[in-house]
């Protein structure tokens, strides 16, 4: 017998029709949703980068960046703890809260006890590794203190205030009904550099201006030592926590290798800070709107895999959306910061650092995406753990490094020292 599919009435196609094009423009609906939600905290996030270059373009004539140069290779790895903690915290907290957890208390408790823990021992290494980098100098053991205690007061600091913060935002924002992946990580990354900037350089020249050498050595030694006593009774606590105990087991990997790329990033800027200082005012931008951009991704992607175990197709068409962010937010926060500096832009200089900008945040984007769907691979790890430091760790070394090399072919052809240095 011959079973033929009876033919498709008009009403039958007219519906297929109308339905397709309701799915259709309910998909537009929520991409332009999710973009209204997404560019205004970009904007801030950008802003916040904006600030951290200016800051930090002001901070390296102090005496104590000029004669403790390992405070540079600090810089980095501590910037990094936005995206080690604060911004892998807003990502697990808004995965909560599609979940609908209803235990606020414990939740948060638990999180910012591992989150204070990690930061400081990512605070002790990267100290250690700007320790490494300036072996040789004069008086190791004193500038080995002040950068040690530099460092873990910092990384203490930064992460209860970012933490802290976090906490606060997913929940009114989950109150008024938006979307905390949207909202959350590009208001950390907004503050997060500043902040870092701001509490790295206050506790290194307070500790440096102790001009008792004896003194100041033992005051580190303390300070140091009383870090140290309590990250035992942290984890301890976060192991105990129901809701932070996967991260206590799963989140080091990803933490101590971005920690390492970004102490690498760090040996790298204070080569460059030498021959090029003018270039460490563009550096925090370019990696923080990178960083920022793949992140809000990366939580997104997270979100969507943790709820449904696969990635939502419509989440491929935000990435373009957010790539296109790039260009006019590059742009606005450029204006803003050669409206307020010395600094001179010419078009081959623009044209050369959008590109870099561009080449960075798509392979973030891309990596992003791989790094969520190999989740299932690398030991059942969950992508709100891993996917974020390592994006933003990645977002540093591109973007500090395709400028870099960029600046340096500027500088071979005459062109930099002419048109961009101050």
């Amino acid at each position: 017998m011959n079973h033929r599919k009876p033919a498709m009435g008009k009403e039958e196609e007219t519906e297929r029709l109308v339905a397709g094009e309701v799915r259709q423009c309910n998909m537009y609906c929520d991409i332009w949703s999710n973009s209204l939600q997404i560019f205004p905290p970009f904007l801030l996030a950008g802003l916040g980068t904006v600030g951290a270059g200016l800051l930090l373009n002001h901070v390296q004539g102090w005496e104590v960046f000029q004669d403790i140069t390992e405070l540079f290779v600090l810089v980095p790895a501590l910037l990094g703890l936005k995206g080690n903690l604060a911004m892998t915290l807003a990502s697990r907290l808004s995965t909560e809260s599609h979940r609908g957890i209803t235990e606020i208390r414990p939740v948060v408790m638990g999180y910012l006890a591992l989150d204070q823990a990690q930061a400081l021992i990512v605070g002790i290494l990267a100290a250690l590794i700007a320790c490494v980098s300036g072996a040789g100098r004069e008086d190791p053991a004193s500038r080995m203190l002040l950068v040690g205690a530099t460092a873990v007061v910092t990384a203490s600091l930064v992460s209860f205030t970012l933490g802290s913060l976090m906490c606060a935002i997913v929940l009114i924002v989950k109150h008024y009904h938006f979307n905390p992946d949207n909202i959350a990580t590009p208001i950390a990354a907004s503050i997060g550099d500043i902040v870092t900037l701001t509490m790295l350089s206050v506790a290194a020249n307070a500790l440096y201006n102790i001009h008792d050498a004896e003194l100041r050595n033992g005051i580190c030694t303390i300070v140091i030592m009383i870090y140290l006593a309590v990250i035992p009774p942290l984890l301890l606590y976060s192991w105990n926590n129901f809701y932070a105990r996967p991260a206590v087991l799963q989140g080091w990997a990803p933490i101590l290798l971005s920690m390492m790329i970004s102490s690498g990033v760090g040996i790298i800027m204070s080569k460059v800070a030498v021959k090029y200082p003018s270039v460490l005012t563009f550096l925090p931008i370019i990696n923080g709107v990178g960083g920022n951009l793949a992140a809000v991704q990366a939580s997104r992607l997270s979100t969507s895999f943790n709820l449904h175990n696969k990635i939502d197709a419509d989440e491929v068409k935000m990435s373009l959306i957010l790539v296109t962010m790039l260009v006019p937010g590059h742009t606005i926060f450029l204006l803003i910061e050669y409206s307020i500096t010395n600094l001179h832009m010419e078009l081959p200089f623009y044209a050369v650092y959008l590109l870099c900008a561009l080449i960075q945040v798509s392979m973030l984007l891309t990596l992003a995406y791989l790094l969520v769907l190999m989740s299932p691979h690398v030991n059942d790890m969950d992508p709100d753990l891993y996917s974020i430091p390592i994006l933003t760790a990645m977002g540093d070394f591109l973007g500090t490094s395709l400028l870099s090399i960029s600046v340096i072919a500027l500088d071979e052809i005459g062109w930099y020292t002419e048109h961009v240095a101050t």
